[in-house]
């Protein structure tokens, strides 16, 4: 049974909205079957674009979506205009959903290319197009880089690793999970797949940690669980979480990224005192989002592990380079980076190079080591090191070079001079919080005997 049909206990509250109330898995069934009805009909398969946040709406957006069989695009309402816009061109959607009434679009596309209806714009000249039938979800790859690329999700991939989930998490129909993190990112979008599946109470918030509003929400709607980033995980030491009392929650989750050793110990503590769990997971928006789980009782054993493999995947080294393999169903169909590409069947059949390095130790427990192509993660957004030393360097006309961990970015230049305009331009164009990288002036940049760039040796210099 899909969890977007919503034929788990209609009596059970199915989302808490801490802007809207309550909602009954029978009165969002309702909610569902009123959106059906504004979506354009059409005698074949559709696309879609839902601008998100953590509220009933686009939630509702969502599973009209799934529950129609149309293809649906998720992306943070508060993307990049240009960008927006870029992706309409490319993708051209048959419809879009914005909880704004009026969304600021550009006269072009508001006036030439979509028409007004209630809270929907749809496009007002169909464009025939085929969509593979098995397409469910395109999710960004990319976080704020600026990308059109995206990835391609099956219903069976959603479905599998949401079943995966709910099996290690154990989650059943008493839970009330947290979704604090974005709808439109896998992680965040995994949490509420598991909870609508196992049957349980989803409680939606846009809420930072950092705010007493957040844990009022927490605290009086029995939240039992919720799940973070590393920097989540960051603020949660700061604001003193440590010293907190949640009754009600069973456990919580971390990914997105490498948590420092430190943290996973001070985290695994609280835990084991506290009588909870505290699960370190790693996954990949490629695998729909978890691939594999740190059981609780081995957190302060393996601190710095990924795990093993969710329940139905499987984990390998590739043996000539030491490369991460995943096999599993909730494997990606592949990329999309136009239109056309919407048609393609699935390429890579449950078949995933992670581009990450790992070790295995002796009880077939996994390590990372680092990464076979330039990629971090900071804050859970995937970000693609040569991509941003070519934003900066079209900017400023000067030669940049980055290297970094799932903890830092560190742009590294020769010139001081450079220095703030670097700072400048990072913030604007990632949005990423100053802690998150730092710009390094460094005279002699290592090279290997070819010429290139020795990497390794330049992020021993500026970490």
């Amino acid at each position: 049974m899909y969890f977007w049909n919503l034929q788990i206990k209609f009596d059970q509250i199915a989302i808490i909205d801490n802007k809207y109330g309550s909602f009954t898995y029978s009165s969002l069934d309702e909610k569902v079957q009123t959106v059906k009805k504004l979506l354009p009909s059409c005698d074949r398969k559709q696309h879609g674009l839902i601008l998100c946040r953590n509220e009933v709406g686009p939630l509702v957006a969502y599973l009209a979506a799934l529950q129609k069989q149309d293809a649906v695009m998720l992306l943070d309402e508060k993307l990049n205009r240009q960008l927006l816009s870029e992706i309409l061109e490319i993708y051209k959607p048959n419809w879009i959903f914005s909880v704004n009434q009026r969304f600021d679009f550009s006269d072009r596309y508001e006036c030439e290319q979509y028409e007004y209806c209630q809270i929907w714009t749809r496009r007002k000249n169909t464009i025939p197009y085929f969509i593979n039938p098995d397409l469910a979800l395109l999710l960004s790859t990319s976080g704020t880089t600026g990308s059109v690329k995206f990835v391609r999700l099956s219903y069976n991939n959603i479905v599998a690793n949401a079943k995966s989930i709910k099996e290690y998490l154990n989650i059943t129909s008493e839970d009330r999970g947290l979704a604090n993190l974005p709808l439109n990112y896998s992680y965040g979008l995994s949490i509420i797949n598991s909870h609508l599946l196992a049957g349980s109470t989803v409680l939606l918030t846009n809420e930072s940690v950092m705010t007493k509003s957040f844990w009022d929400f927490m605290k009086s709607k029995k939240a039992t669980s919720f799940a973070g980033v590393p920097y989540t995980y960051q603020m949660l030491h700061r604001v003193g979480f440590h010293k907190m009392k949640l009754p009600h929650l069973r456990y919580f989750t971390q990914a997105g990224g490498a948590l420092n050793e430190k943290l996973v110990r001070l985290f695994g503590e609280y835990a084991k005192e506290q009588g909870k769990q505290f699960f370190v997971m790693y996954g990949q928006t490629e695998a729909t989002a978890r691939i594999s789980y740190l059981p609780p009782d081995k957190t302060l054993e393996k601190p710095t592990s990924i795990g093993k493999a969710i329940p139905g995947g499987n984990l390998h080294l590739d043996p000539e380079t030491n490369e991460l393999i995943y096999e599993g169903p909730n494997v990606m169909m592949g990329y999309a980076v136009n239109i056309e590409d919407l048609a393609k069947i699935d390429e890579l059949r449950g078949y995933l190079r992670t581009g990450d390095l790992a070790t295995l130790d002796e009880e077939g427990f996994f390590y990372l080591k680092g990464r076979l192509t330039r990629f971090i993660k900071l804050f859970g957004l995937r970000l693609n090191l040569d991509d941003i030393e070519k934003q900066i360097e079209s900017r400023l006309g000067t030669n940049v070079v980055c290297v970094g961990t799932d903890n830092k970015m560190a742009i590294v230049v020769r010139n001081m001079e450079m220095k703030d305009k670097i700072q400048e331009i990072v913030e604007d164009l990632y949005k990423l919080h100053p802690s998150a990288f730092v710009v390094k002036v460094i005279e002699d940049i290592p090279r290997l005997a070819n010429g290139k760039i020795d990497y390794k040796i330049l992020l021993d210099l500026v970490f």
